[in-house]
């Protein structure tokens, strides 16, 4: 379960650099797609914390915790409740 939990760290938190990385030298030079590399880059930080309580949730099921699977699937509804209703309140 830990080597899923830091795979799942490491490729977010690199893919999400990586893409605001890309996403600013293409608005240094003008690029239509600064924006939507910059909101890729962006989502997969944001995806990142839910994908890594859903991945303890289904461990620590498979283990036999089911308290701390229990424990790790209610914050992760939380968690998407309260993106849903921030995605839902937003203007854009």
């Amino acid at each position: 379960m830990r080597r899923t939990i830091a795979a799942i760290l490491k490729v977010g938190t690199l893919a999400g650099v990586g893409l605001s990385a890309l996403a600013t030298l293409l608005f240094a030079v003008g690029s239509p797609l600064a924006r939507p590399v910059a909101l890729a880059g962006v989502l997969a930080l944001f995806a990142t914390p839910p994908l890594r309580l859903a991945a303890a949730a289904r461990g620590f099921w498979v283990a036999g915790d089911r308290r701390a699977a229990l424990a790790s699937t209610i914050v992760l509804g939380a968690l998407l409740a309260v993106a849903a209703r921030a995605v839902a309140s937003s203007p854009l």
